[in-house]
This record gives structure tokens, C-alpha cells and sequence, in this order.
């Protein structure tokens, strides 16, 4: 980062070496302002079009189109179809921008930070964080959960799973693939306790009473498991009750 020259070019690779430092305006109230007013040209438009079509005195040019000799008409229409595409791609843009996730407070103190302590811009030219709630940051992979944001946290403490991409010690850089290979091991390690730790609690209770309750404790442990991971609601409703739906035939079959 170090390496360009101060300014912009220096706060464009800052913002670049790391996902989570992409933090921009998403400009939600422009973009809302902007298709009000397309919103209304296009109700202004539909009831002049709605005025012509009443005012017609030849019925036969509404069954047809290419008989139609209201030329006003063919204008209105070919209006129209112009203002719907703008509209409509301004829509697609407007809500994919609400789709984007909003950045971490963590993340965005962060860059507020190295903006404070390296000053790059201007004053007037750094005031896009003040508005947080307006900022976007790129979508997380699929498979980054809770166990992934634990583990970033925890890194703050270990400097050797960063990366070297800024020369100011103050400036971490997380590893995405160490993450990611310590969550994975993590993940394995936490799926073989779930099977075969009940098992063996299971084979050493006598009582069918306390083995029904060491099964609800296992199926809350495995359903808090699930929570860590990037998994919807539905997902973990339904492997939970399969989880304890196959301890419950383990236990049928054990002696009593």
C-alpha cells in the first residue's frame, strides 16, 4: 500500500488490498429520488396516453396498430418504451445495491481509522463515512460464517496468519486461505465430535430418562454448531431433526 503515492492512489490501494476494506456509498436516497421522478414522468406520460385513447373518435384505431393514424399516439408510445428502459435498469440497479450487505462496524472503524491516521484526501473530499448506514461492501462467500468472524477476532492476536500487503504496522491483513483451512479443520474436527461423542455417551447411560436427555443436550450442541456456519433457518431446522431423529434410532436399539 505503502508503495503509491499519497492521495487517492494510496487510499484506492488501501481499499483495494482487502474485501472486507471495500466500503463505498451506495447512494440509497439519490437512487430513490431518481426513481421517484421517473416514476412520476412515467404516470405523467400513461395518462396523457389514457387521454388519447379516450379521446379518440375512430374506435377502429384502438384494434389496431398498424392502421392507427393517431401519430400522437405512436409518440406517446415510443416515449414510454424509452423512459421504461431507463426506469427499469435505474430498479434492477436500485435493488441490487439493497442486496449488498452492509460492512461491519469493525470494518468500517477500521478504514475511518487509517483515514484519520494517514489523512489522504481533503477534508471536504473525506466525509463519505460519515453516513454509515449508506455504505455497501461486497457480498461474503458462501461458506463464511460465524466460525469465520470468530476466527478473524481471534487473529487480531496472531500477526503471522496476515498478510504482508501494508509496510505500517498497524495494518492487518487477514489471510482469507489461512482462515478458511483453520475453519475447515475446525468444521471436520466438530462434525466427528457430534456422531461419535453421543455414541459413546449414549452406550455408557443405563437409563432410557437420561439418555433422552443427553440427546437433547447433543441436538442443541449440533443445532448451535449449524448456527457458526453460513446455514438458513430452514436448513438448520431440517438437519437438526434428522440429527435427532437418528439419535433416537441409535437409542432404540441400545439395550436397557
Amino acid at each position: 500500500v505503502e508503495s503509491h503515492r499519497p492521495g487517492y492512489p494510496r487510499l484506492a490501494a488501501f481499499l483495494n488490498s482487502d474485501r472486507y476494506f471495500c466500503a463505498f456509498k451506495s447512494f440509497g436516497r439519490l437512487h430513490a429520488r431518481v426513481l421517484l421522478d421517473k416514476q412520476d414522468e412515467l404516470i405523467e406520460i400513461q395518462e396523457q396516453l389514457e387521454e388519447i385513447d379516450q379521446a379518440e373518435t375512430t374506435s377502429y384505431f384502438l384494434h389496431t396498430r398498424r392502421e392507427d393514424r393517431n401519430s400522437r399516439r405512436r409518440e406517446i408510445l415510443l416515449q414510454i418504451g424509452h423512459k421504461l428502459i431507463e426506469y427499469n435498469a435505474l430498479l434492477r440497479d436500485y435493488y441490487s445495491h439493497l442486496e449488498q450487505r452492509k460492512p461491519q462496524r469493525t470494518h468500517v472503524e477500521s478504514i475511518s481509522n487509517w483515514l484519520h491516521g494517514n489523512k489522504p484526501l481533503v477534508a471536504e473530499e473525506s466525509v463519505f463515512l460519515e453516513d454509515w448506514e449508506d455504505l455497501s461492501s461486497p457480498n461474503h462467500p458462501v461458506d463464511h460464517g460465524g466460525l469465520e468472524r470468530f476466527l478473524e477476532r481471534c487473529a487480531l492476536q496472531l500477526d503471522k496468519i496476515g498478510s504482508q500487503k501494508s509496510t505500517d504496522n498497524h495494518v492487518l491483513h487477514f489471510s482469507p486461505q489461512c482462515i478458511a483451512a483453520v475453519s475447515r479443520g475446525i468444521t471436520t474436527i466438530l462434525a466427528v465430535a457430534t456422531l461419535t461423542v453421543p455414541i459413546a455417551v449414549l452406550y455408557s447411560i443405563p437409563k432410557m430418562t437420561s439418555r433422552l436427555w443427553a440427546i437433547t443436550i447433543f441436538t442443541g450442541i449440533f443445532s448451535g454448531a449449524l448456527c457458526m456456519t453460513h446455514t438458513r433457518n430452514f436448513e438448520i431446522f431440517s438437519a437438526t431433526a434428522a440429527y435427532c431423529a437418528v439419535m433416537v434410532v441409535f437409542v432404540a436399539n441400545l439395550p436397557i
